[in-house]
């Protein structure tokens, strides 16, 4: 069987889960599939790709894959992570095919010229390209776009049965009292503006906002705790982390989403949010149809309310949720993209 080595810098958890998906998709098409990074998130799965942890050198990781073997390596790292280019040279001496993982340039500073021409190095050098969605093509140069390959990034859902999940009996579980909820599930990063949404919402009646995810800090927790219709639920994963999802009748992260999208298509709720930064994921929210895009934080409650008191509409977009993930949200699109950069690879 060949080997394709996915060299990472940390693995979250929503990225182990997909790769356990890939090693059998792997495995199916003929392939091992081995993971190298220098950390992986504690999250209880047990890993059916081959995982391998060292801390970055470029000494201990040239070792590293002489020992593995691999017929194809794919990088998954930051500009940062200064062993990416000595990686990349390392595996073209050894006539080891690379694949480049990446969004083609930085998203806080996409048009920095050091930064791009390292961008532009790299994409020139490697074998193939992965890259997140269809809109990022436009971040690659038209010479390197024979090579390159859309991996619809998401998260795994395809085991997820949503029919075991009763709504009403699990915000009983949660002690949740009101008859919508709309979830935030993510990291309480300052720049996903969370107060945003605690604060368009606290004590509206009949509404609830739950909340997941890790870096409360103690000013956020006085928000949750200053209105009763406000829940922080801590960090969950697993089946208790499903169990969330399933409450939920709309998602909202003010800015900066990222895969909460993914899921939320996934579940069947649609999402609002506001422009600003956003990530590469935002792609799957069509505005109108999954979610919806305002112009600021006026509109944002406006549309969270009058989204929240509409069936008919929430049920539309229900919907359109389940097209979108069909046609592009779910795990075996992302896989495709990269089976496609292999089997380039192998042709070339």
């Amino acid at each position: 069987m060949k080997k394709i080595l996915l060299i990472s810098n940390y693995v979250f958890h929503y990225r182990e889960k997909n790769y356990n998906y890939f090693a059998e998709r792997f495995a199916r098409d003929g392939y091992e599939f081995h993971v190298l990074s220098n950390e992986y998130q504690p999250a209880g799965y047990t890993y059916r790709f081959q995982a391998h942890t060292l801390p970055f050198s470029v000494k201990g990781y040239t070792e590293k894959i002489r020992e593995i073997g691999p017929d194809i390596v794919i990088l998954f790292l930051h500009l940062k992570d200064k062993i990416e280019i000595p990686l990349m040279y390392y595996c073209m001496q050894k006539k080891i095919p690379v694949i480049f993982w990446n969004k083609g340039a930085s998203d806080t500073d996409p048009n920095n010229p050091i930064k791009n021409m390292i961008y532009h190095h790299i994409h020139n050098r490697c074998d193939a390209i992965v890259t997140y969605t269809p809109d990022m093509i436009a971040n690659f140069q038209e010479k390197n776009r024979k090579k390159l390959f859309v991996a619809y990034n998401t998260v795994d859902c395809h085991d997820i049965d949503k029919s075991a999940y009763d709504k009403a009996a699990l915000r009983e579980k949660y002690g949740i009292r009101e008859s919508k909820v709309v979830l935030y599930v993510s990291r309480m990063k300052q720049s996903k503006r969370i107060e945003v949404l605690l604060d368009a919402l606290a004590n509206q009646p009949d509404i609830a906002v739950a909340a997941m995810g890790a870096g409360i800090t103690p000013e956020l927790q006085a928000k949750f705790d200053s209105a009763p219709n406000l829940y922080y639920l801590g960090q969950r994963y697993g089946e208790e982390g499903k169990e969330v999802w399933a409450m939920g009748d709309v998602f909202s992260i003010p800015v900066s989403v990222g895969l909460g999208v993914n899921e939320a298509i996934f579940w069947g709720m649609p999402i609002v949010t506001m422009k600003g930064f956003q990530p590469p994921e935002i792609y799957f929210l069509k505005d109108g149809k999954t979610g919806y895009i305002v112009e600021n934080e006026a509109e944002y409650k406006e549309k969270l309310l009058a989204l929240l008191s509409d069936e008919a509409e929430l049920a539309r977009m229900k919907r359109e949720c389940e097209k979108e993930y069909e046609a592009e949200v779910s795990i075996d699109r992302m896989y495709q993209g990269f089976i496609d950069a292999v089997r380039y690879c192998e042709k070339k």
